[in-house]
């Protein structure tokens, strides 16, 4: 059924899912989730004032999606008393899931290769081609390569550490290139494979003893298995950027603009993650000069974002060579009417450390100066836009402002809130707090006068 109730709790949603492609997929009992929610939502006995649009971000299967979800949703029941407020949520779930938690014959799993698994939990090398395959691309010159670069990891000892001398064999390294050919595309935002990306430099970077500050596990990047793998995770990485912006502008973006045609309900989306880039892809549309969706989108709430710290900015500084951030166009009053609010963590690992370790192994490195070349707003908060504000930090307990400025950006430091250590990538996905829900809310109600 598209319409989910949270055990434990008096909230709900409507969950629409979606192929790689952007198409909506029938829910198992034939019905169209999206076709379902609109009629819930124009129901003139529901009298929904508010519209909220959620979607997970990287890593995230149907269930994943689900449990994202409820546990952000289900954190706190907003006090709506008197507000005026009648609210109606729908989830977005898109395949994002680039790899599975199981290791590769010992090999570390999860977003950035957490402590190893049973091995009786052990991936083959045959179900890891199909798992990469998936997203990859599942044309026999992909499979065929990633057989090749998978086979060669199986046998390499998970245990043993890189040194100097350790090269990735000719055929894995051209192996590599036939898979970045296959992928390669320009996603709006940080050109991977345009930039040089070479499968050799990448391995040289990675197999490099890397400082351990007790971040990223054990020595992890000093590992030679997962050297030889690193080239893969990080055309995944950004395959999974592309995917994102690539869902937003399609099978995200009519939705929005086929809500906004169903009802004059304010709207407003919430992304984390990868799922800032399929928000924000979703309110600028498809096409180098997007049309603005029928009416600006009411508010954005970017959780944790992996997106760049210069994505939204008018013009880019001098220094990193492009003119105007991809999603310009976004933080412009014809786009979002409303607040605009993005949250940072010290303690994110996957955008803080992961996200820079992959734009860096693309030959791309810092400027000079406080702020990165290369970065996420997960970290830096949006940079480059003119007027943005620093608020004051979240606290845990506190209460949000009254009322967030329309048509501003908003950084807020969230560090002491999403604090969780959860494997690798640190708190990334440390979402499920009173304190976020009642952000979400506060800055909804601010175009509620």
């Amino acid at each position: 059924m598209a319409l989910r109730r949270i055990p434990g709790s008096s909230q709900q949603y409507f969950l629409i899912a979606y192929d790689k492609r952007g198409d909506e997929v029938r829910d198992p009992d034939g019905t169209v989730a999206s076709a379902e929610a609109i009629a819930a939502l124009t129901d003139a006995a529901a009298a929904v004032t508010d519209v909220f649009i959620l979607s997970h971000g990287w890593q995230g299967d149907y269930d994943d999606a689900i449990s994202q979800y409820d546990r952000w949703i289900g954190a706190a029941d907003p006090d709506t008393e008197g507000d005026g407020i009648r609210p109606f949520v729908i989830g977005l779930h898109w395949p994002s899931k680039a790899w599975s938690d199981r290791e590769l014959k010992g090999a570390p799993s999860g977003l950035l290769g957490d402590e190893p698994a049973a091995d009786g939990d052990a991936i083959t090398v045959d179900e890891a081609v199909d798992e990469y395959a998936a997203q990859l691309g599942d044309s026999p010159e992909v499979r065929a390569a990633l057989s090749t670069v998978l086979a060669y990891a199986a046998e390499v000892d998970p245990g043993q550490d890189a040194t100097d001398e350790d090269a990735l064999p000719a055929d894995v390294a051209d192996a590599y290139r036939v898979i970045a050919a296959a992928t390669a595309a320009d996603d709006g935002d940080e050109p991977l494979l345009g930039g040089g990306w070479d499968p050799d430099a990448a391995f040289q970077t990675a197999a490099e003893a890397q400082p351990d500050d007790g971040l990223l596990g054990d020595g992890w990047f000093r590992k030679l298995r997962e050297a030889v793998l690193t080239p893969l995770r990080q055309l995944t990485f950004w395959h999974g950027k592309n995917q994102a912006r690539e869902f937003g502008e399609r099978g995200a973006a009519r939705l929005v603009r086929a809500v906004m045609d169903a009802t004059p309900a304010r709207v407003h989306l919430l992304g984390h993650s990868f799922g800032t880039i399929v928000v924000s892809g979703a309110v600028r549309g498809p096409g180098d000069v997007p049309p603005p969706p029928p009416r600006p989108v009411d508010s954005l709430f970017l959780v944790q974002g992996a997106v760049s710290l210069w994505a939204f900015a008018e013009s880019v500084p001098e220094s990193i060579g492009r003119g105007r951030g991809y999603f310009a166009d976004v933080v412009t009053p014809r786009f979002v009417s409303g607040p605009i609010l993005v949250t940072r963590s010290r303690w994110d690992h996957a955008v803080g450390r992961f996200y820079p370790l992959a734009v860096r192994l693309a030959g791309q490195f810092l400027l000079g100066d406080d702020l990165p070349k290369y970065g996420g707003i997960g970290t830096f908060g949006a940079q480059g836009v003119e007027g943005a504000v620093e608020l004051p930090p979240l606290r845990p307990g506190s209460r949000p402002a009254d009322h967030f400025a329309a048509g501003t950006v908003h950084n807020i430091e969230a560090s002491e809130v999403i604090a969780e250590l959860q494997g690798a990538s640190g708190a990334h996905n440390d979402l499920a707090h009173a304190e976020l829900v009642r952000l979400a809310w506060s800055v909804a109600t601010s175009r509620a006068d």
